[in-house]
């Protein structure tokens, strides 16, 4: 009796906060991908288990709760897994991919934290079969430092007529140094049409870098679905008050479906404008072969052609290259697979 009693006592509390729990709505999801790399670069040559090829391996919950009408409170945490040793991504970070919370309503999303700039989206939108994954010229050419923003506000609007804009702001927080906050501030904006088969998307971020020198990066992307097949196209540049680091970089791909999964064609071309024989040439195939909606498994091979001052390496989405020296021409096998829940 007094058993009874005492399960009925922790049962009522729950019981009576059913209807309005009801109400709120927290998911837990994942992503495990994990590959086998054999890459070679000079005399250099390894073979290695890696995390992250297609899709970087993660743990995220995300969560929802009703306010009224039109008006709900939001929230994304996500953490970051290496599989090949089980530690956490984005350099130990505890949820290094994104951790944010804030508010949607009918009028778009306000949300704060650590998330995305709205120039990453312009990237995976046009960057075929994962945008920034193996496979692509993007992931190998562009700067990743660029794309997830701390101490951010950002702003995502509903898609009106196909059209949808996106705004941050993220602060530097650095008030002991000269020039106050601003050194290392972040601002980002993007505009995305989709029309039907046909998608296009503009975006811009600047950050600063010093007193003396604002980074600024340019992004444009299409893509279009020609019946099964799609094409897209992205184009990148980087400049600065400096000089530095300045450069453009191109990528064109190919998604074309083939038995139970699909075949991604991808070439690029990095050109930079600061440093003389610095280019390069990257071209990548890969097969997705689609065990169910939610398993994948994949294959690819790489090659980089570098200029004699140029050293970029095949890398996955987090899977990171092998060090190539300047002037060195790498390439790639891979096999992996990705699960997702």
């Amino acid at each position: 009796m007094r058993r009874t009693l005492a399960v009925t006592g922790v049962l009522a509390p729950l019981l009576a906060m059913a209807p309005a729990s009801a109400q709120d709505r927290v998911a837990v999801f994942g992503v495990l991908d994990t590959y086998v790399d054999h890459s070679k670069a000079g005399n250099a040559r390894a073979t290695r288990v890696q995390s992250g090829g297609i899709s970087g391996s993660r743990l995220g919950f995300r969560g929802s709760e009703d306010l009224g009408p039109g008006t709900k409170a939001i929230f994304l945490l996500e953490a970051g897994i290496n599989l090949d040793d089980g530690s956490s991504g984005q350099g130990g970070l505890r949820f290094g991919r994104q951790a944010w919370a804030g508010l949607g309503t009918a009028a778009g999303e306000l949300i704060l934290g650590r998330h995305y700039a709205p120039y990453f989206f312009t990237l995976v939108s046009h960057g075929l079969g994962g945008g920034m994954g193996w496979g692509n010229a993007s992931n190998y050419f562009t700067d990743n430092s660029v794309l997830r923003v701390n101490n951010s506000i950002s702003y995502a609007s509903p898609s009106v007529g196909g059209v949808k804009a996106r705004a941050l702001v993220g602060f530097g927080e650095n008030a002991s140094l000269p020039g106050g906050d601003s050194i290392g501030s972040i601002h980002s904006a993007s505009l995305q049409v989709d029309q039907g088969g046909f998608s296009a998307n503009l975006a811009y971020l600047a950050r600063k870098t010093t007193v003396a020198n604002t980074e600024r990066f340019y992004a444009a992307g299409a893509s279009y679905q020609f019946g099964r097949v799609k094409a897209g196209l992205l184009l990148q540049a980087r400049r600065g008050d400096t000089g530095a680091a300045e450069n453009d970089a191109a990528e064109f791909n190919l998604l074309v479906p083939a038995g139970p999964g699909a075949f991604l064609f991808d070439v690029g071309r990095f050109r930079s404008r600061s440093v003389d024989h610095a280019n390069a040439l990257a071209a990548s195939v890969r097969y997705d072969y689609h065990l169910s909606k939610r398993s994948i498994l994949y294959a690819g091979a790489a090659r980089i052609r570098n200029d004699a001052n140029a050293r970029f390496g095949i890398n996955g989405n987090t899977g990171a290259a092998l060090a190539v020296a300047p002037g060195q021409d790498p390439r790639s096998l891979i096999v992996g697979v990705r699960h997702t829940f």
